[in-house]
């Protein structure tokens, strides 16, 4: 048991004697890990991982790394989301809309009215993409301000970005990171040993 004690206080020493550097001096990062130390230029990934450093094993809404200065109402109002972009009653007359400019595109074809045929259908497509614009994920309606999935979405990528050319640069520090930064709605970093971060 005390030499288990000894083991884990061993390996805890040595990744806080190691150590980390994630720090920006105003042109570029400069990123030390496992005695390895490179200078990369600035990207938002690497400000959002940079947040999550300095919080260890805190969840951090996406919406907060997305808009660091919109404080913590900004935060909730995003998360909430709002009205819906079509409410019922406004799907139901586009629908009837949308039927009525097929007779009108039948009826012209059937005389022969090509430019009126022509204009229906140009009206018809742009209701439909109005439509399809309305609707979020699998149909569901898109709501006005719900900034949530956008924001899960825009940091996600970032992070993945930043740690695609860290690969490049720096192996063992994407490595760590991929091991221990997770994304979603809420991202947290959560290494398996503790790292002392010089910020």
């Amino acid at each position: 048991m005390a030499r288990a004690r000894r083991v884990r206080r061993s390996r805890a020493g040595r990744a806080g004697e190691a150590g980390g550097e994630f720090r920006f001096d105003g042109r570029v990062w400069s990123l030390t890990f496992a005695g390895r130390t490179v200078h990369m230029p600035d990207a938002k990934g690497l400000r959002d991982l940079h947040r999550l450093l300095s919080s260890p094993g805190v969840d951090v809404p996406a919406v907060r790394l997305a808009n660091p200065e919109g404080g913590v109402e900004a935060v909730a109002a995003r998360s909430l989301g709002g009205d819906e972009v079509l409410d019922e009653e406004a799907r139901v007359r586009y629908k009837r809309r949308l039927a009525e400019l097929e007779e009108e595109i039948d009826r012209a074809v059937a005389v022969g009215d090509d430019a009126r045929a022509a204009a229906h259908d140009r009206e018809r497509a742009s209701l439909l993409a109005e439509l399809r614009a309305a609707a979020g994920l699998a149909g569901r309606t898109r709501r006005l301000g719900d900034e949530a999935e956008r924001a899960r979405k825009t940091v996600t990528a970032r992070i993945r970005d930043a740690l695609r050319r860290l690969e490049r640069h720096h192996p063992e520090l994407a490595a760590h990171l991929r091991r221990s930064v997770s994304t979603g709605t809420a991202c947290a970093y959560r290494p398996d040993e503790r790292v002392d971060w010089r910020l």
